[in-house]
């Protein structure tokens, strides 16, 4: 080794290139990589609740539907229990009124 080259190595360690940040700029680009991956992260988490939301109010319209389908079965089954109910007693009262007329 020649001895002007070790010195210029040794002040080339010492020494930073063009393309060799300074530790502030370390520091400034750790900062805006973590602000850009927070507004990213709360980017997912709004639309994260924004899609739970939608979710929520999908489902409650689903189930309300499904309720008023079903109610609309057991109002229907309900009307025809009154009904029957009604010719049940209709029919009684002519089988009495027969079984009399027969007896006469």
């Amino acid at each position: 080794m020649a001895p002007g080259s070790r010195g210029a190595r040794s002040s080339f360690r010492s020494r930073r290139g063009p393309g060799v940040p300074s530790p502030q700029a370390d520091a400034t680009m750790l900062s805006r990589l973590l602000k850009e991956h927070q507004a990213k992260q709360n980017e997912r988490k709004e639309l994260q609740e924004k899609r739970r939301r939608e979710a929520i109010t999908a489902a409650t319209c689903l189930t309300e539907a499904l309720v008023d389908h079903l109610n609309v079965g057991v109002a229907q089954a309900y009307m025809n229990q009154r009904k029957l109910d009604h010719e049940v007693k209709t029919l009684q009262v002519q089988a009495a009124q027969f079984a009399k007329q027969t007896g006469q």
